[in-house]
């Protein structure tokens, strides 16, 4: 089966809904995938395309409740940024991926950037009618349809490759710093217990007569004898 952009499509290939009863099977030419749609743009992929499948998008979406339970639905969460408008050495700016759950999504909010530790902000999504955009998918027979309505009004996020990335050198960059500050606790200890050599003198030095001035050596004798 032969593939290509839906603009180059047939009218009647491009006039159907999402929710119509029966959606078009005499597809000659199914579309490319696309990882970045935007706008209010449909899209006929062939039920073997494993990107379909997944219904991946590179825009951060989350299932949500729609009344029709053949066709799934998906919104928009928008970008995290740094709320300080930072940009790294190389001039890019901070575009995080939101996470899919909400209490996650707080959390994260909560954090630092990561690159100049400032504080982070949702821009939420309102490219529908002031709502987020929305995506819906639907598979029928051999095809996967799916259609996008609203326009993205915000700077696309990390991808999720790009994000797992990061948080791995993350990691890796946590996991140096603490064995980095294990070895300096080490080094400053090992000093001071290779210093201690001689004993230490008695806290309390043992009484001497012969040393002791005469008016108190007798007084003492007195009372030790």
């Amino acid at each position: 089966m032969q593939r290509e952009d839906s603009a180059s499509q047939p009218g009647e290939m491009t006039s159907w809904d999402i929710n119509d009863i029966k959606l078009p099977q005499d597809v000659q030419q199914a579309d490319w995938f696309q990882e970045w749609p935007d706008s209010y743009v449909k899209h006929i992929y062939s039920s073997e395309d494993k990107n379909a499948q997944r219904h991946h998008s590179s825009w951060a979406m989350r299932n949500t409740n729609n009344h029709n339970s053949r066709i799934l639905k998906k919104s928009c969460l928008g970008v995290v940024v740094c709320g300080n408008d930072c940009s790294t050495w190389d001039g890019r700016k901070i575009y995080l991926r939101p996470a899919i759950c909400d209490k996650a999504r707080q959390k994260q909010q909560r954090k630092c950037c990561p690159n100049c530790n400032g504080p982070l902000r949702l821009l939420s999504c309102r490219g529908h009618g002031g709502y987020p955009v929305t995506n819906f998918w639907r598979h029928e027979g051999q095809f996967i349809f799916f259609q996008s309505k609203g326009a993205h009004d915000h700077p696309r996020p990390e991808t999720k490759l790009e994000a797992e990335a990061r948080r791995s050198i993350q990691k890796a960059q946590t996991a140096f710093a603490s064995s980095s500050a294990g070895l300096k606790r080490i080094h400053k200890i090992e000093p001071l217990t290779g210093a201690v050599q001689e004993p230490l003198p008695p806290l309390l030095p043992q009484p001497d007569t012969d040393i002791l001035p005469a008016d108190l050596g007798g007084h003492l004798r007195c009372h030790l004898f």
